[in-house]
């Protein structure tokens, strides 16, 4: 899983390669190259809605516990792995730094970017969802909630997307971005049948520290 979330947090950018060129077999090592860090686009989630193929036979049953990311603490099924690398997001060079894990037929990440002062947190939100619906060839992601205020100078917006991925199997997603300020945190969960047990905890548990 360490090499899966390192990967993860080389593969959100602009690139606008196609799906189905992506790499899909199996996790790959970081390329320390002056390019690596901007083809930042769907190889991870490619990667993951792949891997989400292959889980429900091997995963352990959910086993929730407290994680901590940049001043959030949230819940994750698993004994979560760590990443951090720099990425690239509608324009903008971004640290973003991820926890995450897979269990019972799910994959389950958190993770986090900063914005410079100025940035446009809502364009760096519509761009991480544009990037993620193709990803998975959804053709729509509708929005499952919006709330203007969750704590002081924050907000919150939830999506779903159906899809398929690499395989050519069945895959579905829920998305949810909080931003604060200039902080944008994004939990996201992938699975052949996302199934409550599975989400609830996952997106209920957050809380600022």
């Amino acid at each position: 899983m360490r090499r899966e979330l390192a990967k993860t947090a080389t593969t959100i950018s602009d690139n606008k390669k196609r799906p189905d060129k992506l790499p899909t077999s199996g996790l790959q090592t970081f390329r320390r190259t002056k390019g690596a860090t901007n083809r930042l686009g769907r190889a991870h989630i490619v990667s993951a809605l792949l891997l989400c193929t292959v889980l429900s036979a091997c995963s352990p049953a959910l086993n929730w516990r407290s994680v901590t990311l940049q001043g959030v603490q949230a819940a994750l099924p698993c004994k979560p792995d760590q990443a951090e690398r720099p990425v690239q997001l509608a324009g903008l060079d971004l640290s973003l730094a991820m926890v995450g894990c897979e269990a019972d037929g799910g994959l389950y990440a958190i993770s986090h970017v900063r914005l410079a002062q100025g940035a446009q947190t809502q364009a760096v939100i519509d761009a991480w969802r544009d990037q993620a619906m193709q990803a998975m060839r959804a053709t729509q992601a509708p929005l499952a909630a919006s709330i203007p205020a969750l704590g002081p100078r924050s907000a919150i917006t939830v999506y779903q997307a159906s899809g398929v991925n690499p395989r050519g199997q069945a895959v579905q997603a829920r998305w949810t971005w909080v931003q604060r300020d200039q902080e944008i945190y994004h939990w996201a969960l992938y699975a052949p049948a996302i199934r409550t047990e599975m989400e609830e905890p996952f997106f209920g548990a957050f809380q600022w520290q």
